[in-house]
């Protein structure tokens, strides 16, 4: 039997409101200025029927990092972590984050993730305009 070998993946959860596309993100600190795009471990590949795939990026200290975009809202998010819990395990405790969260203008949250995680959103915004010619994203 192969060692399950475990990857970063981010989550991002999208909708779409009269401000335009927004994303959930996540602040489990003290600090208000915290906010990051739900992220973990994955030994497994997650389920793909509702997911988006986005291309890989670089992060500065060379690792690379996957992330899976899905449509939801407050009420998808439990079961959007239930759906998680079962294809991915190892995501549970940064789950729990996600009740630390709150949905973000696209606009905005490209001020408050990494760099590397602005090219995600950068792509998942592309996506979405070419998928569903979407204006004033």
């Amino acid at each position: 039997m192969l060692p399950m070998l475990s990857k970063k993946i981010s989550l991002i959860i999208y909708r779409f409101r009269e401000r335009g596309l927004e994303v959930f993100l996540t602040n489990d600190t003290e600090n208000a200025e915290n906010w990051s795009i739900p992220e973990g471990e994955l030994n497994n590949q997650l389920s793909q029927d509702r997911m988006i795939e986005l291309d890989p990026v670089q992060q500065e200290n060379g690792a690379t990092e996957e992330a899976y975009a899905v449509e939801g809202d407050w009420h998808d998010i439990p079961s959007l972590k239930a759906m998680l819990y079962e294809d991915a395990m190892q995501l549970k405790e940064q789950l729990k984050t996600m009740d630390k969260g709150t949905f973000v203008a696209v606009k905005e949250a490209v001020k408050k993730v990494l760099p590397h995680q602005y090219k995600f959103l950068k792509e998942l915004k592309e996506i979405l305009v070419d998928r569903n010619s979407v204006k004033d994203l």
